[in-house]
């Protein structure tokens, strides 16, 4: 096994790096502080390149594995995981990770380091127990979990139980393992490609040219899924010929008749509104968002990526600064509970209730409301969400039929590619699928 990518192997004696000692913080900040939303490109931001994608990707895969690591270690500790010093069980959850999951890793650093933070920050005991600990795994294949019940699955995949259990209800046994299996996966960073300026194909030469590997997205007609390499950092990327944007983003605007202008809501970063323009399905877009911050970074993303016939506007959808009624075309994705996109956002899952959920859609049924009053007679609405829920889609879209009778439910008419996910007047893309899970509802003012 060789080191990690753009990395050297560390001799004995010296201290652990700087990607494993940030990663320990970021975890131990994370479950000692409340389970706040991480904004792990900041808390990452300062180290070299090869210590930020490992920094990076030993958090992400703690909090997808957090589970199956916690039941090795209790296997062999001679304390009960809530009893080990903070952040002793931070750096041993770490080290284990990259004994089990990254092979790139030489199992003499993973350990080496490991002791040498618990020695660090806990003391000489403390760096016994993480040596002790690590070494028996070594010696012991892992034990698979046992995934008979939605119970077990849940604590296998390191999801809440109530989201398991609701969801092998709403969509059954297998499809419920795979959408745990895809959660807990590494996943692949997805590019929207400019067709207006770049075809596709184009665009995928020119990144194989800077290093960069990619391959077609089948859901998203102008989206690369990447194989190898960072695209953010080509000349490519900085010119504006792609911009990165999950499949179901893209897949959005076309769910909508195309039309002239679109007001795409909550629009920042600006992937919908990119995705619309570059598939010529919509002239002109009315971006509008909440967040001055967000909003910052869709005007650099617009004057990258020549996006003039894009409009940045600071708007609340509860109080907009547009005429009621006046948009014959109108996309609103919602924020939500985001348990679509648990794969890539897996602190969610150790914060995520049933009440939570409630109360986002509660706020979503504002939203959609404050959507609809801006749809003029005979112009459509697509509401959607990354969540699964039933509660942030089908509720909330029956709530809003039946507060404003005009807004009627109306079948959607998709590419080809995205026949299989239409039902009707809803959409629906699982984790699974190779994209976030997204759920969109289309509406029509009579």
């Amino acid at each position: 096994m060789g080191t990690p990518e753009g990395a050297a192997p560390r001799a004995a004696g010296r201290s652990a790096s700087p990607a494993r000692r940030r990663a320990v913080a970021i975890l131990a900040d994370f479950f000692g502080g409340g389970r706040r939303p991480l904004r792990l490109a900041r808390e990452v931001a300062g180290l070299g390149d090869a210590d930020r994608d490992l920094a990076r990707e030993l958090v992400l895969g703690v909090l997808r594995w957090r589970s199956a690591l916690d039941a090795e270690i209790a296997r062999f500790s001679r304390f009960p995981l809530d009893r080990l010093k903070p952040p002793v069980r931070e750096i041993l959850e770490t080290a284990l990770f990259q004994l089990r999951f990254l092979e790139r890793v030489p199992t003499r650093a993973a350990v080496h380091e490991g002791v040498a933070m618990a020695r660090a920050q806990a003391g000489e005991g403390a760096s016994r127990l993480v040596n002790g600990v690590l070494r028996s795994a070594l010696r012991e294949p892992p034990r698979r979990l046992p995934e008979s019940t939605p119970r077990e699955l849940a604590e296998a995949f390191s999801h809440p139980a109530f989201l398991v259990e609701r969801w092998t209800e709403r969509f059954g046994a297998a499809r419920t393992r795979a959408i745990l299996a895809a959660d807990d996966e590494r996943g692949r960073l997805h590019l929207l490609c400019d067709a207006r300026r770049f075809p596709r194909d184009d665009v995928a030469r020119r990144l194989l040219a800077e290093g960069v590997e990619t391959a077609p997205l089948a859901l998203a007609e102008n989206g690369l899924a990447v194989v190898s390499g960072n695209p953010i950092r080509t000349a490519a990327f900085r010119d504006g010929v792609c911009y990165v944007a999950d499949a179901g983003s893209q897949a959005l605007p076309f769910l909508l008749p195309p039309g002239d202008l679109l007001l795409d809501l909550a629009a920042a970063p600006g992937g919908k509104t990119a995705s619309a323009l570059f598939s010529g399905r919509f002239a002109r877009v009315v971006s509008a968002d909440l967040s001055p911050d967000r909003l910052a970074f869709f005007r650099e993303n617009r004057a990258r990526m020549d996006l003039a016939a894009a409009l940045p506007v600071a708007a609340d959808v509860l109080a907009a600064p547009f005429p009621a009624r006046g948009f014959d075309r109108v996309l609103l994705d919602a924020p939500c509970s985001g348990t679509g996109t648990l794969r890539k956002n897996p602190e969610i899952r150790y914060r995520l209730t049933p009440a939570a959920v409630d109360a986002m859609a509660d706020a979503e049924l504002r939203l959609v409301a404050g959507a609809a009053a801006l749809v003029a007679p005979g112009g459509y609405l697509l509401y959607s969400t990354c969540s699964l829920e039933e509660e942030e889609n089908e509720r909330v879209a029956a709530a809003l039929v039946a507060a404003d009778p005009s807004m009627r439910l109306s079948p959607i008419d998709p590419p080809e590619a995205l026949r299989k996910n239409v039902s009707g007047a809803v959409f629906r893309l699982f984790p699974d699928e190779g994209a976030d899970g997204f759920t969109a509802h289309l509406f029509r003012r009579e």
